[in-house]
């Protein structure tokens, strides 16, 4: 089976890929997310994660981006799919961000290790999450997740 594909036309620019993970912890009945943005102009909501660096796998990467995003430190515990996403990021540059997706496990918890200003740590129920994230992809990945726990 193919990856599902989301975002903007093929034909609306070129689309170099972005390896990336993200994942879904959960707290009581809720599950985190990030509101990314200016609360005075735009916010947008997210699953935390983000672009793999030159030399990570998807663990190193996935615990990174949740300490910088969200100043949890997490586990990763199992796959839930992987999706492609064309979006626009970084001041109108394309990518076709290959996301793959995890749950994941809360170890610890500092807001110190919060590094990026404009992330804010929210949670939200499943469904919320599904009716509110930016991006289709992450509201698909919720929706495999909570198919995956019934």
């Amino acid at each position: 089976m193919t990856d599902p594909q989301f975002g903007l036309a093929s034909s609306a620019g070129v689309w170099p890929d972005r390896p990336s993970v993200f994942g879904i912890a959960r707290r009581g009945g809720r599950i985190a997310l990030v509101e990314i943005g200016d609360p005075a102009d735009r916010i947008w909501l997210a699953l935390p994660g983000g672009g793999i660096e030159p030399g990570e796998d998807d663990a190193t990467a996935l615990i990174r981006e949740f300490r910088e995003e969200t100043g949890l430190l997490v586990q990763p515990l199992g796959s839930l799919g992987a999706s492609s996403d064309r979006v626009l990021l970084n001041a109108g540059r394309s990518f076709n961000v290959r996301g793959r997706f995890f749950e994941v496990r809360i170890l610890e918890e500092n807001p110190a290790w919060l590094v990026e200003p404009d992330h804010r740590l929210v949670w939200r129920t499943p469904l919320q999450a599904i009716r509110s994230l930016h991006r289709e992809s992450h509201a698909w990945a919720v929706a495999q997740w909570l198919r995956s726990r019934s």
